[in-house]
Order: C-alpha cells, then structure tokens, then sequence
C-alpha cells in the first residue's frame, strides 16, 4: 500500500514516493539551510534563461507593451522587473569598475609624477613689488584691532 504524503505549501494529498508537490511543485524534502538558502538566492536572482530575452528585447524598443503586459498579469513569460532591475545593475557597475579603475589609475599616475617632479624656486622671477605690500600694510592696519595685532606686532 503506497503511503500518503500531505504538501505543506497547498495541503493536498500525494504519494510520498514523489520529491515534488504534483499540485504546487513545491519540494517535499526540507532542506532549509543556510547554503541552500544562499544558493536559491543568487541561482534565481542572476540566472539568464529564456524569460531574460523575452523581457529585454522588448523593454529595449517597446518598454510600454512590457509594462502593460505585466500590469496585465501576464508575468510567469517575463523577467519580474525588480529581478531584471537587480541583474542589469550588477552588470552595468561591472562594466563601470573597470572605467574607473583606468580612470582612478591615469589620476593617481599624474599625482605620482608630479610628486616626482621636483618644483625649483629659482626659475620664478620674483620681483618686490612696493605698491602692492604698502597697499597690505594699510588695509592690515585698518584692521589690526579686528585681526588682534597690536602697534608692536606691525612695527616687526
């Protein structure tokens, strides 16, 4: 006599020789740990099957019969959109690492170089220019109480 199993996800009856609900196609077996957990998570969030083309061909040249398919119920065809949404991401910020690491790269490059390089005084004309220091000492002693120097500190 074949024994009787009961789904926990529908509560129908099946024959227990069976590893899935024929109703629901739930699995029979509870196999709930943390790596099967992980593993169900990443297989269904970055697989590319069938339901990929059908929904990105579309989205690419008629992204609104996309959506009015899906407000419309007809979901199981397409890649639901926060899945879709989260694989395109994933790619779209690894193609983008690489830009910015070349990037990051050419800027640290031309800060090394110009550490390297070393900046000679002595090729820059500096000339003392009076009317510009005499115009300095006015405005700074104009100031002097607001900046907190004393007539002793600007006779030094």
């Amino acid at each position: 006599m074949p024994t009787i199993d009961q789904c926990k996800n529908c509560e129908r009856s099946f024959d227990a020789s069976f590893d899935y609900c024929p109703y629901c196609g739930q699995e029979t077996a509870d196999n709930l740990t943390f790596g099967v957990l992980f593993s169900n998570t990443i297989s269904n969030y970055f697989s590319i099957d069938a339901r990929f083309f059908r929904s990105f061909i579309p989205l690419m040249f008629q992204p609104g019969v996309l959506a009015r398919r899906f407000v419309d119920g007809k979901r199981l065809s397409y890649l639901h959109p926060a899945q879709f949404y989260l694989f395109i991401s994933v790619i779209f910020f690894f193609i983008f690492s690489f830009s910015v690491r070349k990037a990051d790269n050419t800027v640290s490059k031309a800060i090394q170089k110009s550490f390297d390089s070393e900046l000679s005084f002595d090729t820059i004309p500096l000339s003392p220019d009076s009317i510009k220091i005499a115009q300095a000492q006015k405005v700074i002693k104009q100031n002097q109480i607001a900046i907190g120097l004393s007539d002793k500190d600007l006779q030094e």
